[in-house]
């Protein structure tokens, strides 16, 4: 779902002729397999250091957070402290691409912001982040995990979105790539504007079971409530975006 979010930005070196369950395998494969065992791998050392509490892990991560754990699970010292520096570039290079998406998000707001080059919209964008992290250092990275945690839910909509758009609105007309930048030949998106605000309203904050916050139906699941949001997003928006998209196309014809 995260990768729908992103794959116009990336993802458009495949020749037009490209089969379709070609690039559906690839990018299944490819996010499913490295993200699955990291997933895996990480739950197993969390449960090692927190859960049971094996000293070495628990005062590892207690101490020196997520960096100390992955250095004392590693071995011998010397390959931990350059895994270390390795995944430090990693994550580097992973806020680089973001930082780009940024700026071409923030493009396309309009023609006024296409003067400002994109270099500069992603400079400002890093100078933010940058500030924001040397001056919460200590308690940022929980801060903002909680807080995204409460914003996921919006990546199945906009899926769905995507998966409805294409397979079934353009399923026979397709696209008209000439008109990207032609906002009279374009939908008015209001229909997935719409459908994606009510996934997330009533199905995602309603359904979710978060640090800060537990939303009602969650809060019929056990102790802790159970965490339906993305569930119920997906229904919701399954079934708004493909009646709110017909109004949309018979009142506009786009």
């Amino acid at each position: 779902m995260d990768g729908a979010s992103i794959a116009a930005d990336y993802y458009c070196n495949y020749p037009a002729t490209t089969k379709s369950r070609t690039v559906f395998a690839l990018t299944l494969w490819g996010l499913t397999i490295p993200t699955t065992f990291a997933t895996v791998i990480g739950a197993c050392i969390g449960n090692a250091a927190l859960s049971v509490a094996y000293p070495p892990y628990y005062d590892a991560y207690e101490n020196h957070g997520l960096g100390g754990l992955i250095r004392e699970i590693y071995h011998p010292i010397g390959w931990s402290k350059f895994a270390l520096v390795i995944l430090m570039f990693s994550v580097m290079g992973n806020n680089i691409a973001i930082n780009y998406s940024c700026g071409l998000s923030l493009q396309l707001l309009g023609h006024w912001f296409h003067a400002v080059p994109r270099f500069i919209w992603s400079f400002l964008v890093a100078l933010v982040v940058a500030i924001l992290a040397i001056a919460g250092k200590d308690h940022l990275s929980t801060i903002v995990s909680n807080f995204v945690s409460l914003l996921g839910y919006w990546t199945i909509s906009f899926t769905l979105i995507l998966l409805i758009e294409d397979k079934w609105f353009r399923r026979f007309e397709g696209y008209n790539l000439s008109a990207w930048n032609q906002p009279s030949k374009l939908p008015w998106g209001a229909a997935a504007v719409t459908a994606l605000l009510t996934g997330y309203l009533a199905g995602g904050v309603t359904g979710m079971a978060q640090t800060w916050y537990v939303g009602p139906i969650a809060a019929k699941f056990g102790t802790y409530g159970g965490d339906v949001g993305i569930y119920l997003s997906a229904v919701f928006t399954a079934v708004m975006y493909p009646l709110l998209r017909t109004l949309e196309k018979r009142m506009t014809g786009r």
